[in-house]
């Protein structure tokens, strides 16, 4: 184990924050950099609502933040309240993979799931924020678009990140192998400096072209809702589709054009789990968002405020409880649309107190079995598809997804994870249509036992995830990060800042985290190390010697190594306050 000294002495926003938090009475938007931010609070303050202003965060960011692993050929996790129902809400927003996709033909011709194209599903994005727009926003596709095709059309300032990441020698040969991908973002051949102004004149075309089609609906006397689903259309059954498949089967992809016009992103219950009086509700299995809720319920027996924040004792217990859940993850978490995935048993109270009993309290343990909830006993059917694989990944700026988060003055409130797995390492702009195509696909197995097997249009079970807050009936809080499967951790330990050590939201974002690896990893081919804990260096020195005593494999890391991008908004029913990640550029305005 490698320590590095640290001091540190609370400043005057508190122990860990060199930032204010953001307040806020009328609306808040939170996003993963300022422009996406602002796209969103334009709107707020022409009158839109959290619906409206999430809309126009998602069509920001796809345009501005594809080095971040996020455009508008990728995929969304997101989650609702809608302050006239009362109600959270759950909008499927991953896309499925090609009808033709099967294990045979995997194995059979490739042995694997290839990087690229061979690993794309439909994009979701699209589909599942015009929903929401539909279903609950106020405005038009053209005014939530405005910022986006402004953007795309006459270009933004390369920030440091976005040109930091094209840059990189992976992403120049991935651009470099597509002409589409290279012309669009290595124009005159280069990557762009920072401060450059970077256009995407096709992508501005293609989101033109869902305007037209919304006004061309309108001009027929359509209703707002029947005009945006025919901005919707033309992306997933008009010129656009066509185009996007016909560039897909051009570098060898398997989807069709019915792959395309015949995917929706409906409507599901949201699955939750009271916590200390709050109830956490996340979307179901398609993403891991389960797995957090599991872990709650196995720690909330335990007086982790008691035992201090950051110490030895309370992070062990977080770690060996996230083992629990993340073994449960491997044996049932997949598409609930094609695998019959146990709720109730799983998210039970009395579920987690058998699986608890399995916590060694003292030293880590390499890995857990799964249990079975269907017969409530604490140890199920063990099976290891997979044997340890170490894999020290860099944890980079550029490594994870993005998040948004939006609240008005109704009390509605939207928490949303958009992301497009690959994102310029492996994925490529799809012809002339500005879209960069994502490629969720490599999270499938070629196990048919797996929970996440791959089968002809099922969704691959995401990291990305989204998480609203109740208490009393009422929306508290908004919760998502980038961060790959490091996601669940990484909301876990700001959940527990906030609720168990009662951190305000910016101290709760900033304060120093833990990343654990002891299951396998989400993408091919889910490599995993047991026992290995990364730790940011600002916890301390005494602590990760205490944790490599119980046997973690503890490496420490950069004061902000465990990268994320929070922006959590929380409310009190009459104000709201936010925390922007010191880790990324996200970004927290209030008004």
């Amino acid at each position: 184990m490698t320590t590095v000294p640290t001091s540190h002495s609370e400043g005057s926003h508190g122990t860990f924050s060199h930032r204010p938090i953001t307040w806020g009475t009328n609306g808040m938007v939170g996003a993963g950099t300022q422009l996406t931010a602002q796209a969103g609070m334009r709107i707020l303050q022409k009158g839109g609502n959290a619906f409206d202003a999430a809309a126009a965060s998602a069509l920001a960011g796809g345009v501005v933040e594809p080095t971040a692993h996020y455009t508008l050929g990728g995929e969304i996790a997101l989650m609702l309240y809608d302050a006239k129902s009362q109600k959270v809400e759950s909008i499927i927003g991953q896309g499925w993979a090609p009808k033709s996709a099967t294990i045979d033909l995997y194995q059979e011709k490739w042995g694997e799931i290839p990087p690229g194209i061979l690993s794309t599903t439909v994009p979701g994005v699209v589909s599942a924020v015009l929903t929401m727009l539909s279903r609950h926003g106020t405005m038009t596709f053209a005014e939530v678009a405005e910022s986006a095709i402004k953007l795309a059309s006459d270009g933004f300032p390369a920030y440091g990140l976005f040109a930091k990441t094209i840059a990189t020698p992976e992403r120049q040969a991935n651009l470099k192998s597509n002409s589409d991908s290279a012309r669009v973002f290595l124009p005159e051949g280069k990557p762009p400096q920072v401060g450059d102004i970077f256009k995407q004149p096709e992508l501005a075309q293609t989101l033109l072209l869902m305007q037209q089609a919304e006004i061309n609906a309108k001009t027929n006397g359509d209703d707002r809702e029947t005009a945006i689903e025919a901005a919707r259309d033309i992306f997933y059954k008009g010129d656009i589709a066509k185009r996007m498949v016909e560039a897909i089967q051009k570098l060898g992809g398997l989807h069709t054009y019915e792959d395309f016009s015949e995917y929706t992103s409906p409507l599901e219950v949201p699955i939750s789990v009271n916590y200390r009086g709050y109830e956490v509700y996340t979307n179901q299995t398609w993403t891991q968002g389960i797995s957090l809720l599991q872990t709650l319920n196995i720690l909330e027996s335990y007086d982790i405020s008691s035992l201090g924040h950051n110490s030895s004792e309370a992070i062990h217990l977080q770690v060996e409880a996230l083992k629990l859940a993340f073994s449960d993850r491997e044996r049932y978490a997949g598409d609930p649309n094609f695998i019959d995935v146990p709720f109730e048993g799983l998210l039970s109270k009395e579920y987690a107190t058998l699986r608890r009993q399995l916590l060694n309290t003292e030293k880590a343990q390499a890995n857990y079995p799964p249990g079975d909830p269907n017969k409530m006993s604490a140890v199920g059917e063990i099976r290891h598809p997979n044997k340890p694989n170490p894999f020290y990944e860099t944890l980079s700026e550029s490594d994870g997804t993005t998040y948004l988060s939006t609240a008005d003055s109704e009390g509605n409130m939207v928490s949303a994870t958009p992301s497009t797995f690959g994102g310029l390492a492996q994925g490529m702009v799809l012809g002339d249509t500005g879209i960069v195509i994502n490629c969720r696909g490599s999270y499938f197995w070629l196990d048919s036992e797996n929970a996440n097997s791959l089968q002809p249009r099922k969704r691959p079970r995401t990291t990305p995830c989204a998480f609203i807050i109740l208490k009393n009936g009422r929306p508290v809080m908004t919760l998502g990060t980038p961060g790959g499967d490091n996601q669940i951790q990484s909301n876990l330990q700001v959940l527990n800042n906030i609720v168990d050590f009662d951190l305000d939201v910016q101290e709760a974002v900033s304060a120093p985290r833990f990343c654990g690896y002891s299951f396998p990893r989400s993408p091919w081919p889910h490599s995993w190390d047991p026992n290995r804990l990364a730790l940011e260096n600002r916890i301390n020195v005494e602590v990760a010697s205490k944790l490599t005593a119980k046997e973690h494999n503890v490496q420490m890391i950069g004061p902000w190594g465990i990268v994320n991008g929070f922006t959590p908004i929380v409310s009190n029913g009459d104000n709201f306050t936010g925390g922007a990640d010191p880790r990324r550029d996200a970004v927290m305005l209030g008004w």
